[in-house]
């Protein structure tokens, strides 16, 4: 899904600068370009409501994932500060000089992404990033920043910010890559140094693991979860999300995975809008992918099918077929389980598909 962008300005000349920025931008991200009434014009409209900047911040920083604001920083950080929660929800928040000179990453530089944006936008409009962030302006690596690097979340927050101080201060850190990643795509620093399993010769530990059973020493230990994790599902109409997330996250657990590694709710278009599959992958975090039936008929025959099933659906099998096409082919780490009218399997995305 493509990042949802709104370009805000105060300005006759900042509204026009916006509107560049959005067309720069055009066809990579989804567009919405706000200014006051007396600039809007073209693509431009007015701020919602009572037209003012001020009364749209809250929908701003809850509706897109990056705000592009040509004004004063002054004017951004007084607009945005009560409305910051912190740096796992809150959006990308740029600041451009009206001229066009310097685009600065205000906000969620690393797990927002307005690190990124920054460079991005200003390659396309022939701007300087500004770039603030320690571990960037030292050429180091942040671990929000390696998680998203490699498709990992993490929960500890302090930890990640007490490993990150530690790579700022050039000491040994490990990286204990458990659960087998590609690193080659990522520059690591001479001081980290990347390991099997865990030893003493480090200050600092980041274990890239799927268990849910690590036992991590607080404060210099942060564990990396992979979300590479795909849930094929087929249940019954109506089958409450609570049901569904009990299921699951028995699954979860009788196989030792992380609730934060499952990624997909993989299921077939009969159960596109059945709310309690929806809701279900909301508490985790989970995307809704549809599997067409043409492809889930291509590699059905793989699995055991029921004649049920496939008078209910026109399919001989749903959650299995569902979750392999979805993690593209990728290894099987449940088989289908069944009961209370959900049927739940468990897979781990091809290396293609992360």
């Amino acid at each position: 899904m493509k990042k949802r962008w709104a370009f805000l300005s105060v300005s006759r000349e900042g509204a026009r600068l916006a509107g560049r920025c959005a067309k720069a931008m055009a066809g990579e991200v989804q567009i919405s370009v706000y200014t006051l009434k007396k600039y809007a014009e073209g693509a431009a409209q007015p701020y919602p409501g009572d037209g003012k900047l001020g009364s749209f911040w809250a929908q701003a920083m809850m509706d897109f994932d990056v705000l592009v604001c040509v004004m004063a920083a002054g004017i951004v950080v007084r607009g945005i500060a009560p409305y910051i929660q912190h740096k796992s929800k809150d959006p990308a928040v740029l600041v451009l000089d009206a001229g066009g000179r310097y685009v600065i990453s205000l906000l969620s530089g690393h797990l927002g992404g307005a690190n990124a944006a920054a460079r991005t936008l200003s390659a396309r409009i022939g701007a300087e990033p500004v770039i603030t962030t320690g571990t960037d302006v030292a050429g180091l690596l942040a671990v929000d920043t390696l998680a998203q690097k490699l498709n990992c979340t993490f929960t500890d927050f302090e930890a990640a910010k007490n490993v990150t101080a530690l790579i700022l201060d050039q000491k040994p850190v490990e990286i204990v890559n458990e659960a087998g990643v590609d690193l080659s795509a990522v520059s690591l620093p001479d001081t980290v140094a990347v390991t099997a399993r865990m030893t003493a010769s480090s200050q600092g530990q980041i274990v890239i693991s799927e268990s849910d059973r690590l036992t991590l020493q607080s404060g210099h230990q942060v564990q990396l979860i992979p979300r590479d994790v795909v849930l094929g599902i087929g249940c019954k109409k109506n089958t409450p999300a609570e049901r569904i997330t009990a299921k699951v996250k028995g699954l979860l657990k009788a196989y030792h995975l992380h609730p934060k590694a499952l990624a997909v709710f993989a299921t077939i278009g009969l159960k596109a809008h059945e709310q309690g599959l929806i809701k279900s992958a909301e508490a985790f975090g989970a995307a809704v992918k549809i599997v067409e039936d043409d492809a889930i008929k291509s590699v059905q025959d793989r699995f055991e099918g029921s004649d049920f099933v496939e008078k209910i659906t026109g399919l001989r099998g749903v959650s299995e077929p569902a979750g392999y096409v979805a993690s593209g082919q990728g290894n099987c780490i449940a088989p289908v389980v069944k009961g209370d009218g959900v049927t739940l399997s468990l897979w781990r995305m091809a290396h293609n598909q992360k």
